[in-house]
Parts: C-alpha cells; structure tokens; sequence
C-alpha cells in the first residue's frame, strides 16, 4: 500500500491530540509526502489509521520508529496490483537489467505483485515499477515478500484503487 499525505498533518506513537504526546511520540509530516505501508493496517474508531510504514521516522535512534497512528482525513491509500505475464520475471535490487548481481528472486507466471512507485529508466527500457510479490497465480501468499524492481514489459495491471482500510486487520483482495 502507498499512504499519500495531501494535508500536513502529524504522525502519532498513541491515537491521542497531537497536543497531549510528548515531541519524541509524534513527528510533523508534509503535504506531499508518501511512504509504503505494510498490509496489515487498520482503520481505528478514533478517525487514525493504525500501520506500520516502511521507513523509520523520528529523531534518535530510541525514539525512530515504524509503527504510527496516521490521521485518516489527511492521507488517502492506494493500491496498485499487477500479475507477472512473462515466466521468471527478475525481481531487481535496482532497475538495471544488465547487472545479473541484483537480481532478489525470480517471478513465476502469474504471480500477484502491489506496485509502489515508478521510474522511467531510458527510451529502450521504459518504465519501471518498485513493488513486492503477494501470492501465486493460484493465490497462495507469497512468504519472501521483498520489495523490488520489475520492467513495465513483464507485468500487466490488474486492479488500481483508493483503498478504504476496514476496522479489523487488512486482507489482501484482486480482482
């Protein structure tokens, strides 16, 4: 999942006011800012978003942490799936296919992958998506869950949606 801030708004250690946290249990966030969340969050009561992103965030290294309450009026998240549509698609550290000593894991057909972000390499290599595998074609979870870089060429989009969290733990869906 991608958390997309498009209000400044203040990440929490507690879902409490901001006000009532002391400065190492909240950090301020800027509009515009994005991070990559674990599938496993949740919507709370409150109006937060309870997740775990995939980058460290505060000062100190006893006060950084990954797990945050995110205000759900100030962040939309999306959901971008795509399926593998060539055999052994190369899994890549970075989006460089001529380097053999980046590649995390191979790709069966089919597989399910949740796309993050995106680059554009070159004319001849085109767009490149950073993303991680979810499950098999068969829909079996996928355990390595890296994230990485795959061509635009292997993969073929499914599904792309703004994601409503429901209050219980999130649950993988494709179309």
């Amino acid at each position: 999942m991608k958390v997309f801030v498009h209000t400044p708004t203040i990440f929490k250690a507690k879902p409490l006011p901001a006000n009532q946290l002391p400065s190492h249990e909240k950090i301020e966030v800027p509009a515009g800012a994005s991070f990559i969340a674990r599938n496993n969050s949740r919507y709370l009561e409150d109006g937060h978003y309870e997740m775990i992103i995939y980058s460290y965030l505060g000062s100190g290294e006893q006060n950084r942490r990954d797990f945050w309450y995110i205000p759900r009026v100030h962040a939309d998240i999306f959901e971008s799936i795509a399926k593998v549509k060539t055999e052994g698609l190369n899994l890549r550290r970075s989006p460089n296919p001529n380097d053999s000593n980046n590649i995390l894991e191979k790709l069966p057909l089919g597989t399910f992958v949740e796309i993050f972000d995106a680059t554009y390499v070159n004319q001849n290599l085109g767009i490149w998506w950073c993303g991680r595998a979810l499950c098999t074609a068969d829909k079996q979870n996928w355990l390595n869950g890296q994230i990485g870089w795959m061509s635009y060429k292997h993969l073929e989009m499914t599904d792309m949606k703004i994601r409503e969290i429901p209050g219980g733990r999130g649950s993988l869906w494709i179309s």
